[in-house]
């Protein structure tokens, strides 16, 4: 029952609400007339901020993990209070209009609510999944704890995208105060946890005893496979108003979309059994192929039929990926909020991918170019992944 109050509900709430002010946000700036590397900035800035953030923060952290989460949440909640009472959304026959109260440019606060949003999370997440390794005794145990956190912000994220999809055209306003709720559910749980006083850099981590060599080889190697998956995801997430028009979707029908690739992402998580995956190369190895696929698919897919299985592969490797690159950070030493900080850093590279690929859409005049890019990226990054497991696990090779 801790595990969910301090765990998986605040991961649940932060992943879910920020996806949800993403969806919200893009989605003003598409009805605005914005360009397709215009609605990429939006989650670009955040990524852009949060790259440099996350290491320092997350090393920050190791001295200060309940301050770390506490300060991100109120920043979260905070700033989404203010963007819903400053944003005003119409509904009517031609769709959604928004504007800003008393005036102003419309994207650059998107942008600086995105901005807040990286200082907020590099604030919050290296400490916090730094936390749980602190509070797991075994290597087993904390596996298991990442599992549940796993799952718990892919439902988030994944509920955000849904909800989304489902309100924004009906209820455009009631997305941002969402968003402001969870922020404040999430204040309340910092605030209520009480953690053990041990807890900090000076708590002796779970760590297992494979060699450090390999354990450096695995986690390079997880750290640039995610960065393709992660670029890959944040592509449909963040250009997802204009690639829908590509696809021939709904705003609903996105959203329904988008919900379906993470919830194979939760899936993924929960299939990683422990002790059966870690420190063996081939699932890893896998993943980047099978997303590769999933990416030619959504280059020639037309309607949600034929979009949402390749979705679905792309969601089931960021799950292998992600996995491996938290897992591998938390076992690699002691330093903990640091290296949970550069995991965070490699994903918001990866983030900022979409504004490449936003920008050749526009040059190019297609819609789906941002998909190329991606898949481009994936295929060279799966050879330099293959070659580190090669080499890293000689004896397992069959696995």
């Amino acid at each position: 029952m801790r595990r969910f109050f301090y765990v998986a509900l605040p991961a649940f709430l932060t992943d879910g609400g920020f996806y949800l002010a993403l969806f919200t946000l893009s989605h003003a700036l598409e009805a605005a007339g914005a360009s397709q590397a215009r609605i990429a900035l939006c989650f670009g800035v955040y990524n852009l901020a949060y790259m440099f953030a996350a290491p320092l923060l997350g090393r920050l952290s190791d001295r200060h993990r309940g301050a770390s989460i506490l300060v991100g949440g109120l920043i979260f909640a905070l700033v989404y209070t203010v963007l819903g009472g400053l944003m005003s959304f119409e509904t009517g026959p031609a769709g959604v209009s928004v504007s800003l109260r008393g005036g102003g440019e419309l994207a650059l606060a998107c942008y600086g609510a995105m901005a807040a949003m990286a200082l907020a999370n590099a604030l919050f997440w290296p400490a916090f999944q730094a936390r749980i390794a602190d509070r797991e005794p075994t290597p087993e145990a904390l596996e298991a704890a990442i599992r549940s956190f796993n799952i718990a912000w892919t439902a988030g994220k994944s509920a955000g995208f849904l909800v989304g999809g489902l309100l924004f055209l009906r209820a455009p306003q009631a997305c941002l105060w969402l968003v402001a709720a969870a922020g404040w559910i999430v204040v309340a749980c910092a605030l209520l946890d009480r953690a053990p006083s041990g807890e900090g850099a000076s708590t002796q981590p779970a760590q297992s005893t494979v060699p450090k060599g390999r354990k450096g080889a695995f986690l390079l190697a997880a750290l640039l496979a995610n960065f393709a998956l992660w670029g890959a995801v944040s592509t449909l997430k963040g250009l997802a108003p204009t690639l829908a028009h590509g696809w021939s979707l709904t705003p609903q029908q996105t959203g329904i979309l988008l919900a379906a690739m993470l919830a194979a992402q939760g899936v993924g998580f929960m299939a990683l059994q422990s002790g059966r995956w870690t420190y063996r190369p081939g699932l890893l190895a896998a993943a980047l192929p099978v997303a590769c696929l999933g990416l030619v698919s959504l280059v020639w897919a037309r309607g949600l039929g034929l979009a949402l299985p390749a979705a679905l592969m792309i969601g089931w490797a960021q799950a292998v990926t992600y996995a491996a690159s938290v897992y591998y950070s938390l076992d690699f030493d002691e330093r903990r909020g640091l290296r949970t900080g550069i995991h965070e850093a490699v994903l918001a590279g990866g983030g900022c991918l979409p504004i490449l690929g936003g920008v050749i859409a526009d040059q190019t005049g297609h819609e789906l170019a941002s998909l190329w890019l991606m898949l481009g990226i994936g295929v060279a990054l799966a050879a330099v992944v293959a070659g580190l497991l090669w080499r890293a696990a000689p004896d397992d090779r069959a696995l």
